[in-house]
């Protein structure tokens, strides 16, 4: 467990080192989210402190479903509403997994081992720099505890006071579990300061009516299949000229239609042509900030490339290319100060992440470009953090970076768990935003000085794609893949058909709930694992 737990644990924050004379860049300070008195009335079915208060919160509540879309005028008392619905739903969750009557374990001086058996590695309630509270059942004394690793269902918590570590481990105790929610206190942020510096109007772009001047750029292409490609080419070039200035320029990428490679392109191309120009890259995962990463350091000098990780990502689990480009510095998270943070020409994180630079109070006009890939993934107060960051010191200049959004808003969004706010805590900013007026279909055209979308698919058969293609797509996709004899499929004779790539079996199987509560078929897992080994067979 020891050499599990050194494995996977939590990377170090560095402090100072011989090139940060300077000071490392600290994380914002955000406050606890504290829900007005009354609001935490109607929630709790409490008694009110303002009867008036009381009713209007309960009637905007029970109106939610009735409103279909965040209007410019209500934008901020409406999201910090739903927020507090979040909130309130995942302390909820939290509750759910208390547990009561039990025995902690030792593992030092100041921490213990707590096992919670309805704990799910792959939706944990929990997280690294969460609290928790422990109760002595005899006493009824309560002690605060910070967690500091989790290790499949095993609680690693750590308390300030030794001494008490040893009184603990000879009581019977209940133990209650405290997210803190980083990513709602970030948005909560994001609201402040969008209402600071007046910035709703950036997230409702209107049609700008001056002229401009569309340059055209001799480019030597990175991906040669870019050249044949009309609505790439097109993307492109338009971000280049910053066509969609000062609203955000979208890439509707379907899957498989290149929507990465699009990007990648545009970053290349960006650093080809104008080389002092800086640009942040973010999307809402590791995964998707990684591709990015990669693609990039096999096209452009990797001195060009910066690639910042959150403290609570393991420095095992870097992948070994991006490392040496990243904020790891002996296995230790690195910050950098703003003095060597400038001179990265291309940043590269994650949305949440990418709060950490909002301490830097870098110049409105230091990144010419922001890009944000996946966007559909991300509620829409997650996308605008990279905008936020940007906008944070006591002045109100606007935002000189051209915004790229790319994704596509027919895929699965983002997971919302008070599911009477899904269809707006839940709506992405790039969703929103193709309801604005540049980004609606003029004529059955959508206007490429603000959008262009892709429609060339180069992953799968046409069989694949045809249904989803008829029922989002307005049929505009174009199967691209090319055949190939050798392929997975081309031998297997379970298929009548190899021109349609789909196999429709009925499989009789009894459900079974598993310890975290999803539902499962056995008999379906074990048809899947046999075919797909039958299959990567020699």
């Amino acid at each position: 467990m020891a050499n599990e737990r050194n494995k996977n644990k939590r990377s170090i924050i560095g402090k100072s080192t011989h090139c940060t004379s300077f000071g490392v860049c600290n994380r914002v300070p955000l406050a606890k989210i504290e829900f007005p008195a009354d609001l935490c009335a109607v929630l709790n079915k409490t008694k009110p402190k303002n009867n008036k208060l009381y009713n209007d919160y309960m009637k905007l509540i029970n109106n939610l479903p009735n409103i279909k879309k965040v209007e410019p005028e209500y934008y901020l008392i409406l999201f910090k509403i739903l927020l507090y619905l979040e909130e309130h739903e995942l302390r909820l969750i939290a509750a759910k997994h208390n547990l009561e009557n039990q025995k902690l374990k030792y593992v030092s001086d100041t921490s213990f081992e707590i096992t919670v058996p309805t704990l799910d590695e792959d939706d944990p309630f929990i997280t690294v720099g969460d609290t928790l509270k422990i109760e002595v059942k005899r006493s009824k004394s309560k002690y605060t505890c910070n967690i500091t690793d989790i290790i499949g269902k095993k609680v690693y918590a750590t308390i300030r006071k030794s001494s008490l570590v040893s009184q603990l481990l000879e009581e019977e105790v209940n133990i209650y579990f405290f997210p803190m929610n980083w990513q709602i206190r970030c948005f909560h942020y994001v609201l402040h300061i969008m209402f600071k510096h007046n910035l709703i109007n950036t997230v409702y772009p209107k049609i700008n009516t001056n002229l401009y001047t569309l340059l055209e750029f001799d480019l030597d292409w990175a991906n040669k299949s870019i050249a044949k490609n009309k609505e790439q080419k097109i993307a492109v070039n338009n971000i280049l000229n910053y066509s969609a200035y000062p609203a955000p320029y979208i890439l509707f990428g379907p899957p498989g239609t290149g929507k990465t490679t699009t990007l990648v392109e545009t970053i290349y191309q960006i650093r080809k042509q104008c080389k002092s120009k800086n640009i942040l890259v973010c999307a809402p995962s590791n995964a998707a900030a990684d591709e990015i990463a990669n693609r990039l350091l096999c096209l452009l000098p990797h001195k060009d490339v910066f690639r910042m990780y959150a403290a609570s990502k393991c420095c095992n689990n870097v992948d070994e290319k991006i490392y040496p480009n990243s904020n790891f510095i002996d296995d230790m998270v690195l910050y950098l100060p703003k003095e060597i943070f400038i001179l990265k020409k291309i940043v590269i994180t994650t949305l949440v992440t990418c709060m950490r630079l909002a301490n830097l109070k870098l110049r409105n006009d230091h990144f010419s470009y922001i890009f944000i890939d996946e966007a559909s993934q991300s509620i829409e107060l997650e996308s605008l953090i990279p905008l936020i960051v940007m906008n944070s010191k006591n002045d109100t200049e606007a935002l000189y970076a051209q915004i790229v959004i790319a994704g596509d808003p027919y895929q699965l969004g983002p997971l919302i768990r008070c599911t009477k706010i899904q269809h707006l805590l839940g709506k992405s900013l790039l969703e929103r935003l193709m309801e604005c007026e540049p980004y609606q279909k003029v004529n059955n055209k959508y206007n490429s000085r603000y959008i262009t979308k892709l429609i060339h698919n180069y992953r799968s058969q046409e069989a694949i794609i045809h249904t989803s293609n008829n029922l989002f797509y307005e049929k505009d996709l174009l199967c691209d893949k090319k055949e190939n004899k050798h392929s997975i499929i081309s031998n297997w004779t379970v298929l009548s058909r190899k021109t349609f790539p789909i196999l429709f079996l009925v499989l009789k199987g009894e459900e079974v709930r598993t310890p975290n509560g999803s539902l499962m078929k056995i008999k379906h897992i074990i048809f899947l694992v046999f075919t797909t080994r039958q299959k990567l067979r020699p």
